[in-house]
């Protein structure tokens, strides 16, 4: 139960806030609803005001504010379709309306729509500790060791690059069963340079280089040959979302349909 509300006027003073035990950081709002009862924090420091909101190109890469929500992505004409269609992941509108860039990030949580894709396009993260600078780093480093508040992100979008993002769930509406993402390059027929990211089998989405390594400098697979390849290399758990057998049939299925479905990015 939230017992104190926070409206801080910059980031360090949201980062004083948010150094209070029990406190959290309150964007769109899509993630607090989600915690846990036993969870919940009596803190909410709201970022909302203060994180930036700009998506622009920045040379050949994408900026784009952590404050910025889903349906600003989908509705930006700067924002490539790759990344349009990992923000159509979240298939309610109304979420969509509200749920961040940086919120999504920064739940960390293994269902995020758009944690793959960035990833497989090797995207950096800045970010902010309290008494510290503004600091960027691979999203892949920060996503394995979470610190301070998301600012922006920064995502390369260089020529030649084909890229796709799926997912698989219950109900559309659902939270994703499994999501993947991958990002390589066609030189002469043959896959190179292949980023591959999974969401669901751990508790982050995380880059696959194991998966990847079993493509690279290959020709494109037959999605039967792909699917039967890295099936064993996907380890899940029985939940509510589905058994352990079967996230595991339909996360081989998605890295092989990802892998025929990428297309340019640019």
């Amino acid at each position: 139960m939230v017992k104190e509300y926070f409206k801080p006027a910059s980031v360090d003073e949201a980062l004083e806030l948010l150094a209070a035990q029990s406190s959290f950081a309150l964007a769109g709002g899509t993630f607090a609803l989600a915690f846990e009862a036993r969870d919940k924090p009596e803190r909410a420091v709201d970022v909302g005001g203060i994180l930036p909101r700009t998506i622009v190109r920045k040379g050949a890469g994408l900026y784009v504010g952590a404050g910025a929500t889903f349906q600003e992505l989908i509705e930006s004409p700067v924002v490539p379709d790759v990344l349009k269609d990992a923000a159509r992941m979240m298939v309610n509108r109304n979420t969509r309306n509200r749920a961040t860039v940086g919120g999504n990030i920064g739940a960390n949580k293994s269902c995020s729509s758009l944690a793959p894709i960035l990833l497989a396009l090797g995207a950096a993260v800045e970010y902010q500790e309290r008494g510290k600078a503004p600091a960027t780093e691979p999203l892949a480093n920060w996503i394995a060791e979470p610190k301070g508040l998301v600012i922006s992100v920064l995502a390369p979008l260089e020529a030649g690059i084909q890229a796709a993002a799926l997912r698989v769930s219950r109900t559309a509406c659902d939270v994703a069963t499994a999501t993947v993402a991958c990002a390589y390059r066609l030189n002469g027929g043959m896959i190179t340079g292949l980023k591959l990211a999974v969401g669901g089998f751990s508790a982050h989405a995380q880059q696959r280089q194991d998966i990847a390594a079993l493509f690279e400098g290959k020709a494109l697979p037959a999605k039967n040959d792909a699917e039967q390849a890295v099936r064993d290399l996907l380890v899940a758990r029985d939940d509510q979302r589905g058994s352990a057998d079967y996230k595991k049939l339909r996360g081989a299925a998605l890295i092989a349909d990802a892998l025929h479905s990428a297309k340019d990015i640019v």
